[in-house]
């Protein structure tokens, strides 16, 4: 910038109008929505709904997975309950969530 231009800066010749509030909401109505930067930035995923046999077989597989590494007997012990409360878990929650489909299924027969 040379000096002509510094001494007699085009930005200063702008002016600027105030707006009242009606011009204001106008503005805000009849302006273009903006996008929603939360939903583009968001790169997440709909998380998967695992089944109850997903879950089972899911610990059949971690059973089959630690009879093939080279473990002591009382680590593997202490995997086989482990692995078994889960899968005792599992049914119990399986067998749970059967017993609340019919009981909903039994009051849209009576409906």
């Amino acid at each position: 910038m040379n000096l002509e231009e510094y001494i007699d800066y085009p930005e200063e010749k702008k002016t600027y109008e105030v707006l009242s509030d009606h011009e204001i909401g106008n503005l805000a109505i009849n302006s273009e929505p903006k996008e929603d930067i939360s939903d583009k930035d968001d790169d997440s995923t709909e998380m998967h709904q695992v089944t109850h046999n997903e879950a089972l077989n899911a610990t059949y597989l971690l059973e089959q997975y630690l009879l093939q590494q080279d473990l002591c007997n009382t680590a593997q012990l202490k995997y086989d309950k482990a692995l078994s409360n889960l899968q005792k878990m599992i049914r119990k929650l399986q067998n749970t969530s059967f017993k609340q489909l019919d009981f909903e299924a039994f009051f849209e027969l009576v409906d």
